[in-house]
């Protein structure tokens, strides 16, 4: 609950400062790569809770304290004291005069910080959190005895072993920022953010399918003039998997389920050619929406390279062309599901045929025909060498598809998993063919 209390502080805070220039003022109403904020823009400092402690306690005190210590992935959560700086409310010249680092050292003190439970006043210095209510540090604060007569000491004369503090930190750093806060930092999602005629965003778009080295979006139109933007904050929070990411900018319409699609990010994408047609005003002959005056950098031969991806589901391995195949990474939930039922019903009459067998030769096998079979997701798990069932369930996988270039990868992807000849039959038929082709053989179709 703290944390979700700090996540929400730091989204309100970031919503309110939208950095980018209305879009009625750009030529093309659309951002250009080169509007997309340095880091320093998505971070904001906040203030903490926290607790001077003597060093040599610091691990008893954090165990002590375990669901109250500032908690945030990749955050420190200890500090070392500045040199001569006791960080209290007392002023120390005031306390112990010239001396006051005669009898203190501050390498002998942490700073501990604590999680927040504001909300409150960053601007208020005698900032005082809820936190330091909790039994648990009331009661250290109240077992921490005065040392004033100590010769050598972790804490200033006069002040307690422990004391209440606090220390300003960054409260978002850029780098630990996830695709949906940076979005909803840059995107307007109310009326009160956006400029009077720009859209406003109702939901961010900050999902993706990722194929390999490639993140797909699909955007909707109120989010076109900041696609650019969007594809960056995808890119950079995915660098180590993400090359490119690419959006469809068309229905599926052909036979082979197809769709066209455009560069916003990464690799194939000309950053100063962008800007330079972002700053171009559009041709009035043209409406403001029509695809004359779009900005768009279209997937074409040139990317070819580019689109070949490999990826690995259910222990295959799958190469595949992202622009001329049909591919659904959101799919593979669905695709295991089948191949597992499939595989357990034939397990299941394989042990029936075993029960009731009167010569080796009546055992059965499975038998799935897949008319649009892609690149293989179904036909090459059920009936690749790899899996656990392949000796113990025999599946025969008859499996087709009309894309002639789906069916190379369907082929090439077969030999990459060892689905031999005797388990998977490939064909580059029409849908309605190939099962009129099964009819003729006369099979007893399973699946």
């Amino acid at each position: 609950k703290c944390q979700e209390n700090y996540y929400s502080y730091v989204l309100i805070n970031m919503s309110s400062n939208n950095p980018l220039p209305p879009l009625s003022t750009l030529p093309r109403s659309i951002y250009p790569p080169s509007a997309y904020p340095p880091p320093s823009h998505f971070e904001t400092t906040l203030t903490y809770p926290a607790l001077l402690i003597p060093a040599r306690r610091t691990g008893e005190i954090q165990k002590q304290l375990q669901e109250l210590v500032f908690q945030e992935p990749k955050r420190k959560r200890v500090y070392a004291l500045e040199e001569g700086v006791d960080y209290s409310k007392e002023d120390l010249e005031t306390s112990y005069g010239e001396n006051k680092t005669s009898r203190y050292n501050p390498s002998l003190e942490r700073k501990l910080v604590l999680t927040r439970l504001g909300p409150c006043d960053d601007n208020n210095s005698q900032y005082i959190d809820r936190v330091f209510q909790d039994s648990r540090i009331q009661s250290l604060l109240h077992s921490a005895k005065s040392n004033s007569e100590e010769t050598t000491s972790t804490s200033p004369p006069g002040k307690n072993l422990i004391r209440t503090s606090s220390i300003r930190l960054p409260s978002s750093p850029y780098n630990l920022l996830t695709v949906d806060q940076v979005l909803r930092y840059l995107l307007p999602t109310t009326k009160e953010e956006s400029n009077i005629r720009d859209p406003v965003i109702e939901e961010i778009p900050s999902s993706f399918e990722v194929a390999g080295h490639i993140a797909h979006v699909n955007l909707r139109e109120e989010a076109l003039p900041y696609k650019y933007l969007i594809g960056k904050a995808i890119l950079e929070k995915n660098q180590s998997k993400i090359r490119v990411v690419v959006n469809k900018i068309g229905n599926i319409e052909n036979e082979f389920r197809t769709f066209p699609m455009e560069i916003l990010a990464g690799e194939g994408l000309d950053l100063d050619e962008v800007d330079r047609l972002c700053a171009c005003d559009a041709n009035p002959k043209y409406g403001q929406n029509s695809e004359e005056s779009t900005v768009q950098f279209k997937i074409g031969p040139e990317h070819e390279s580019l689109m070949q991806v490999e990826l690995k589901e259910h222990g295959c391995r799958f190469q595949l062309d992202f622009a001329k195949v049909y591919w659904n990474s959101r799919l593979q939930g669905e695709h295991g599901r089948l191949v597992k039922q499939i595989v357990e019903d034939a397990a299941r009459k394989c042990s029936n045929d075993h029960q009731n067998q009167t010569s080796p030769t009546s055992i059965r096998e499975c038998i799935v025909a897949d008319a649009m079979a892609g690149v293989g997701p179904f036909a090459v798990p059920l009936t690749s060498a790899l899996a656990p069932h392949y000796h113990e369930t025999p599946i025969f996988c008859h499996a087709n598809d009309l894309n002639p270039i789906s069916f190379q990868y369907l082929q090439k992807n077969a030999k990459l998993n060892k689905c031999f000849q005797g388990r998977l039959e490939m064909y580059n038929l029409d849908g309605r063919e190939f099962i009129h082709n099964m009819n003729q053989k006369g099979l007893e179709i399973d699946h």
